[in-house]
């Protein structure tokens, strides 16, 4: 064969294993070698955080210009002035070793205003009665019961001349009202006295200004 054929021959073999290789089949899935797909070790725990990121605020996007309620507190008003000026504040106990108080007073700005507020001592008897229930058995009940000596009065006299222009009190035909309020509302020179027994007494005096 001359060197032009075995040149020929040589190439038409390199042809055809060139050509077979080209028809060769692809691996399949399953092959281990391949490695277009992931095996489920490889897949395994694809959700776990590496712990790279740190969790981080997101960034504000824009909102309704439309303004949100809001809660204020209401204003304040300031309290109205007393228009008055105690003149006396206090708790004052009265019996046979303290009957009686006595204060003068010139009233140029009316009014004058006398409150107080009665505490008579309290007694405790015993009734016998018959019980309503069962074997109907006398019994015992005990009751409390203002003294029937506790009384208080307040007097407020022309100092000059003596003469009663307010009186009022606790006991002794003043009733059992424990707290009342004397209004006087004319000028004048004034003798305002406080007298009672077996009772706790407080007194409060105020007038329009001094």
């Amino acid at each position: 064969m001359s060197m032009v054929y075995k040149s020929l021959f040589a190439a038409a073999v390199m042809i055809l294993v060139l050509a077979s290789a080209g028809c060769t089949e692809m691996p399949t899935g399953n092959d281990p070698g391949w490695s277009g797909s992931l095996s489920p070790e490889e897949t395994a725990g694809e959700d776990d955080d590496p712990g790279y990121l740190t969790p981080a605020t997101p960034y504000p996007t824009a909102t309704s210009a439309m303004a949100g309620p809001t809660l204020s507190r209401p204003a304040e008003v300031p309290p109205t002035p007393d228009p008055y000026v105690t003149l006396y504040d206090r708790t004052t106990e009265f019996g046979p070793a303290h009957p009686r108080d006595a204060y003068s007073f010139n009233l140029t700005a009316p009014p004058l205003i006398i409150e107080f507020d009665v505490e008579p001592k309290m007694v405790t008897r015993e009734k016998h009665t018959t019980s309503d229930y069962g074997s109907k058995k006398d019994i015992v009940v005990k009751q409390e019961y203002p003294s029937e000596d506790a009384w208080f009065t307040v007097t407020v006299r022309e100092r000059e001349s003596g003469k009663i222009v307010a009186e009022d009190g606790f006991g002794k035909g003043f009733g059992t009202a424990t707290d009342k309020r004397i209004y006087l509302g004319k000028y004048g020179d004034y003798l305002i006295e406080l007298s009672g027994n077996e009772v706790k007494v407080h007194v409060e005096m105020r007038a329009g200004g001094v």
